[in-house]
């Protein structure tokens, strides 16, 4: 950004608002904001009181513009002491960037004894769509303006000018040459549990996230709780979705449709596809089995000998 100001806010975590809110508010001293070339320290914690979590980011330097423009993202805050693997190749991506992860839980600390790894993703929708669900007659029906999932999307116009019928729009449109949707692709074997943070990133409207064929509990970690199919997010809201099992409750491969369940949404290109994958699939790598790394480095017992780090898993 050439002109505006920026800032970083994680407002579901802990903060010291007086240098880490990332907004000129109230009686907070000074600026909280940096002008491009300016650089600027912001602290949060993720506070035990919390838990696990979701918080999303917001940029407050210009917040009527720069979230609607892509200045968005999220803080994931997983049970103590996990890694953070690329489900791919194997990569720690503890301290990196990415939509998508598995959590390996390191269940030798106190609390997470009885804890699976998982699949662990973030989903942003993003619309600035005011009018759809306003009370006038005829309702609107076509979304206006920018919307999509994580910066991408894939409209059912769209699909039906590269041949999927609107009976057939989940399905792929050329046989000879299936293509995903430009859509997140989120993956998983058969029965892993998968979770889910939804963020509504930028919006105007209020989003309903649906998962095709699946069901999760209203609250993750509260036993008996009731499951449901389907939730309502609000913009600036982040959700948890923890399903127990991909697949379902019979835990079937094949493709599921994750999706914004208001119709002119989905419409307007925001879903995907969950691909439940059989348990051998080698394109992901097996969550079970897999533990934290511990790396410890020996001294060497003469000068002639090198350090040596060893990696235990």
């Amino acid at each position: 950004m050439k002109d505006s100001r920026a800032s970083f806010s994680a407002f579901s975590l802990a903060f010291n608002p007086k240098d880490s809110q990332g907004v000129n508010l109230g009686n907070n001293p000074g600026d909280q904001t940096v002008a491009p070339g300016e650089s600027r320290t912001y602290t949060y914690f993720a506070d035990p009181l919390f838990g696990e979590t979701q918080s999303l980011v917001w940029d407050w330097g210009n917040v009527a513009m720069n979230p609607r423009n892509g200045l968005f993202g999220g803080v994931v805050i997983g049970p103590k002491g996990s890694q953070y693997r690329d489900p791919k190749t194997g990569a720690d991506i503890s301290l990196k960037n990415a939509w998508a992860a598995d959590v390996i839980v390191d269940r030798t600390i106190q609390g997470n004894e009885n804890r699976a790894n998982y699949r662990d993703v973030a989903l942003f929708f993003q619309d600035e769509d005011n009018i759809i669900g306003t009370s006038f007659m005829p309702y609107v029906q076509n979304v206006a303006g920018l919307i999509g999932v994580n910066y991408r999307n894939e409209p059912y116009l769209y699909r039906e000018e590269q041949g999927c019928s609107l009976g057939k729009m989940f399905q792929p449109c050329n046989v000879d040459e299936p293509a995903d949707p430009a859509t997140p692709l989120i993956e998983a074997h058969a029965g892993d549990p998968v979770r889910i943070h939804v963020f509504g990133a930028s919006n105007e409207q209020n989003g309903m996230f649906t998962l095709e064929k699946h069901e999760w509990p209203i609250e993750p970690f509260m036993r008996g709780a009731d499951h449901i199919s389907v939730v309502e997010f609000s913009g600036s809201e982040g959700i948890d979705v923890f399903v127990p099992s991909a697949g379902g409750p019979y835990s079937m491969a094949g493709d599921y449709v994750y999706s914004n369940a208001r119709l002119p949404y989905s419409q307007s290109g925001q879903w995907g596809y969950l691909r439940v994958l059989s348990k051998n699939d080698s394109r992901i790598l097996p969550l079970s089995g897999a533990a934290p790394g511990v790396k410890e480095a020996q001294a060497p017992q003469s000068l002639e000998e090198s350090i040596r780090p060893i990696s235990f898993k």
